[in-house]
């Protein structure tokens, strides 16, 4: 584990400080946060996402910061991790940032896709809060703007007369459209937090007695499914219940519908950032308490990180899991 004061360039990946306003590589202007701001990087370098260039430094990722911590898992049977990690703490307003994305696996190049929204995500929220912007949710809905810019600048030659063939995002095999993930990102600031997310990764803040699911899915069975049914259990077996109905991509005309809300946090508890990878293991949100309560009240951010994730690999491990948590 290791904190580094350094970003990434979005255009061409070169290291780039947070002071500076051209890229020296390429000369793209770089956002100028004109704060302190402290990125957290793994092991395998200075990378403020949390997602290394090579597919094997990408397999196991850790980030922490004292009260803010995040795991990127390749899982157990995936081939490589598609899933992305990106967090900052901007000194100045004493503000968080929280960012999971989840390359959708049968597009072309997801996990360039993850990598690429969770870092352009990423630099615009902090860039804004250290600008002093007050009106988070638009701050947020401009951020998921940036990162579909930089999802549809990740590099795709479509087969001839190949394209996704119904609606939504299903997994099938001929399924190969254009780089596409999921988002979901977090702003903590003076006891509150600003959500906004774009598919199925989830948002859950976990209090002392109860646990709450703050975001919803952008899928079938959220919005199709689920209203014509009866019992929570009902839909989980339901054909294209997984299916996407948004994700940040080429194939998704003009801005994201990004879904915004802000919330006063109580006093105690843990703000919790996951893709499905974790979450198809513990769907509601009495599992995730019970999962948390369970590693123990005195665990640090990366200890509870470590135990989640722990928790998705000894339950199957079928999937990348990512997790991201901040305490409050």
């Amino acid at each position: 584990m290791n904190r580094q004061r350094f970003l990434r360039c979005t255009q061409c990946r070169e290291v780039v400080r947070p002071e500076d306003r051209f890229c020296e590589a390429c000369g793209a202007p770089i956002e100028d946060p004109a704060v302190s701001v402290e990125a957290a990087a793994g092991s395998s370098g200075p990378l403020a996402a949390g997602a290394a260039d090579a597919p094997d430094e990408r397999d196991h990722v850790e980030l922490a910061f004292d009260d803010m911590a995040g795991i990127s898992d390749r899982g157990l049977r995936r081939a490589r991790n598609e899933d992305a990690l990106a967090l900052a703490r901007v000194d100045g307003p004493g503000a968080r940032v929280m960012v999971v994305c989840d390359g959708v696996s049968t597009s072309t190049q997801p996990a360039r896709a993850a990598q690429a929204a969770a870092e352009a995500t990423l630099r615009h929220l902090v860039a804004s809060l250290g600008l002093g912007h007050s009106n988070h949710e638009q701050v947020m809905k401009e951020a998921v703007n940036v990162a579909q810019s930089a999802v549809c600048r990740v590099p795709y030659d479509p087969p001839a007369g190949q394209r996704p063939d119904g609606p939504g995002r299903d997994g099938a095999a001929e399924d190969h459209g254009p780089p596409a993930t999921t988002l979901v990102a977090a702003m903590l600031m003076n006891g509150r937090v600003t959500l906004g997310w774009v598919g199925d990764s989830r948002a859950y803040f976990v209090g002392p007695g109860e646990a709450w699911q703050l975001s919803h899915d952008d899928t079938w069975l959220e919005e199709v499914i689920q209203p014509h049914l009866v019992g929570e259990g009902g839909g989980a077996v339901a054909l294209r219940a997984h299916v996407l109905t948004r994700w940040l991509g080429s194939d998704q005309e003009g801005d994201p519908e990004v879904s915004i809300t802000t919330f006063l946090l109580p006093a105690e508890g843990i703000l919790l950032l996951c893709s499905d990878g974790l979450w198809n293991y513990a769907p509601t949100p009495s599992q995730i308490r019970e999962l948390v309560s369970g590693l123990g009240a005195g665990s640090t951010p990366l200890q509870l990180t470590r135990g989640l994730v722990d928790f998705a690999r000894e339950a199957g491990g079928a999937d990348n899991v990512t997790v991201a948590v901040a305490t409050v």
